[in-house]
């Protein structure tokens, strides 16, 4: 598995990337780094989502105590929301990625692509309907 270094950040990516792709997880990672917010787009078909899932899991594997929580702390839910603030990691100020979709089948796809990468096993992958 190819590994690309981009913004200082050692990514993973299951294939040979192409222009397109290494550009988006670049603009990813520099979004993350600076702590603000990006519209990327990019057409159908270049892998968005791999991208996405590649970048901001290398990224968060960067910062260190990378865990994925669940021999640490319970989900705790209010009501029918998650309660973010107790997402992140009670021993350090880590950040916890969330990724939300509309439907079920687009959900099925991330969990697909996340299969391709190594970075599958680090991802606990709940669905809540509300």
């Amino acid at each position: 598995m190819p590994t690309y270094k981009l913004r200082g950040i050692d990514v993973d990516f299951p294939f040979e990337a192409y222009d397109c792709q290494l550009v988006y997880m670049e603009k990813v990672i520099e979004a993350l780094q600076k702590r603000c917010n990006a519209l990327l787009e990019s057409p159908t078909g270049t892998g968005k989502t791999l991208c996405l899932l590649c970048a901001t899991l290398a990224w968060r594997k960067s910062l260190g105590g990378f865990s994925t929580g669940s021999s640490q702390r319970k989900s705790e839910y209010h009501g029918s929301q998650p309660d973010v603030g107790s997402s992140e990691s009670q021993s350090s100020n880590h950040p916890t990625i969330v990724y939300t979709s509309r439907t079920h089948s687009q959900l099925r796809q991330v969990v697909q692509e996340l299969r391709r990468s190594n970075y599958r096993s680090w991802l606990i992958v709940s669905l809540h309907m509300i």
